[in-house]
């Protein structure tokens, strides 16, 4: 997979898996985005091949509301990424 022009995937945080509830698609989207909020740090899945100052595995500070609205991203039936610009991105740690 290359990620083109300028944009960044970052990993989806990791959930409980052990949550009992069946919840449809729109609803567990809703709940991702809420999880969200919590996460100030979170780690590049993949950079765009005109990006040279953020790489993979940098983790990262989003702008809180650009994370509300960032698109997720099915790579797989088992991995979601949120699309972001590199303009997003406040600080590298």
């Amino acid at each position: 997979m290359k990620l083109l022009g300028n944009r960044i995937y970052l990993e989806m945080p990791k959930q409980d898996e052990d949550s009992k509830l069946i919840v449809d698609d729109n609803t567990k989207e809703a709940l991702q985005r809420e999880m969200l909020k919590k996460f100030s740090k979170l780690t590049v899945h993949t950079v765009g091949d005109t990006i040279s100052n953020i790489k993979t595995g940098d983790v990262v500070l989003v702008d809180p509301g650009v994370l509300a609205k960032a698109p997720l991203v099915d790579l797989s039936e088992n991995e979601q990424v949120l699309l972001v610009s590199p303009f997003d991105v406040i600080m590298i740690w």
